[in-house]
């Protein structure tokens, strides 16, 4: 083989030694590729020690993804149905939409590129993708001057953060052309029966929102039965389940048999589920006897678990202290002050707040001011740099540690009269169908109508 154009000296097959008789001399081009590996396992060595370099490198891939996304964006076969869908959605009742809505209100190919969510209007629609620092998604717009009694006409368009818009198309459609109720009741459940048969299991509990949302109890019912099915050694579906059904007047077999697929499948938060499942259906004795359960069980956090050990034995706790049931309250209290991620010093040191708190006052309401107050000043002072919500949880602490000094038991009785404002109930359901969550969004639940509401404190600090 010629060597024209090679600079290095041709090499034989057995490495010449130098003189001294030295070790054989490499090749440049081996040098080279030795050079490049070591300065590869550096680099990777580095990023793995360093953070900030692993969120540089995540920010790359993040961007990467972003760009292809938005390329597919600008394809007619994904954007043409998405201009159509979304116009349609426009021109029909508003008052029969959500105020977000979730990938699944998509059509096509866009309802699977990431997780976005939609807000429609009937002057335009806005689809988001993206998230953190980089927005973008479709942007849809009435053109009213080009429209016409018979004949709207609507503008598509790529919107991106710090970029002017991309138009994509113009679109003309019927005026008449809308979606009642019962057509977005066949769509949706079409469109969710796509995204479970595609292996998302997460449509599952989106589905069953969507249909409590529109008061198909008996749909949710079914969508919750295939959810077991599918899902058989998860706890959500059965929960789930269980309230739907006491929805249907079934209550009693319904407790019975969440109740059975807890005691075969014991774990703490299994037990915590059991235990809100029958408070906010009313059934107090039921609830302080799932607490017990939960108490005898190791503290940890399972696979499958949803809501950490703190948040769920926190609710337990307050579901045997709103029962009067102290030793219980102060025997859940203490199992979960024992766990080292509870130390003040640790990661649960907001844990280990809010497990005091509720210490205190249970001993206040058994007679023990002294103890009250000496739980009250072990709480430790979260920094207020680090802690948004450390002056909400300061005025909380003051409010409390008043009502125990003036022995006030009246006040002090009704924990929703001393816990932090945004103080919540765990619960699945907090979330749309989009995954945004907020009292303005009016999410649907299973809980019967009597449930006051998720938040702890219904009565907010002024």
């Amino acid at each position: 083989m010629s060597s024209l154009g090679n600079e290095n000296p041709p090499v034989t097959n057995q490495d010449s030694l130098p003189d001294g008789g030295g070790p054989a001399i490499r090749p440049p081009q081996k040098r080279l590729r030795k050079l490049w590996i070591i300065l590869l396992l550096v680099l990777l060595a580095v990023m793995a020690f360093n953070p900030f370099s692993l969120i540089f490198f995540n920010v790359f891939l993040s961007m990467r993804q972003i760009k292809a996304v938005e390329a597919k964006l600008q394809k007619p076969t994904v954007y043409e149905p998405v201009a159509r869908t979304l116009a349609v959605y426009c021109q029909s009742d508003p008052g029969i939409f959500p105020k977000m809505l979730s990938y699944a209100w998509l059509p096509g190919e866009a309802a699977g590129l990431g997780n976005p969510w939609c807000e429609i209007t009937p002057g335009g629609a806005f689809v988001q993708y993206g998230g953190g620092f980089y927005h973008f998604g479709y942007h849809l717009e009435l053109d009213a001057a080009a429209s016409t009694p018979a004949t709207n006409v609507w503008s598509l368009s790529l919107a991106r953060e710090d970029s002017p818009d991309l138009p994509l198309l113009t679109l003309r459609l019927a005026a008449k052309d809308h979606l009642t109720v019962g057509d977005l009741q066949k769509l949706m459940g079409a469109n969710f029966d796509q995204f479970i048969k595609a292996g998302r299991t997460d449509a599952y509990r989106d589905k069953v929102v969507f249909q409590l949302r529109y008061g198909q109890m008996a749909q949710a019912a079914a969508t919750c039965q295939d959810w077991m099915q599918a899902q058989p050694d998860s706890w959500l579906p059965r929960f789930s389940y269980a309230h739907v059904r006491c929805r249907l007047g079934e209550t009693e077999p319904a407790a019975a048999q969440f109740s059975d697929w807890v005691n075969a499948h014991k774990n703490f938060p299994h037990d915590t589920y059991l235990a809100l499942f029958n408070y906010r259906e009313g059934r107090t004795n039921q609830a302080l006897a799932a607490v017990r359960l939960a108490l005898s069980q190791p503290f940890v956090e399972p696979p499958g678990s949803d809501g950490s050990k703190f948040y769920l034995g926190q609710n337990g706790a307050l579901i045997a202290y709103a029962a009067g049931d102290y030793d219980l309250c102060l025997a859940l209290c203490d199992k979960m002050l024992a766990d080292r991620e509870a130390d003040p010093f640790g990661s649960d040191h907001w844990w280990r707040r809010k497990i005091l708190r509720i210490k205190a006052a249970t001993m206040l309401m058994q007679g023990n001011l002294s103890v009250a107050v000496k739980l009250m000043n072990e709480i430790p002072k979260a920094d207020p740099a680090f802690w948004s919500s450390q002056a909400g949880n300061a005025k909380s602490d003051s409010v409390l540690l008043t009502a125990i000094n003036r022995q006030d038991v009246a006040f002090v009785r009704d924990f929703r009269n001393w816990a932090d404002e945004l103080e919540t109930w765990f619960s699945p359901f907090e979330s749309d169908e989009s995954g945004f969550h907020g009292s303005d969004l009016k999410v649907p639940t299973p809980y019967p109508p009597s449930w006051k509401s998720d938040l702890m404190n219904t009565n907010p600090l002024e």
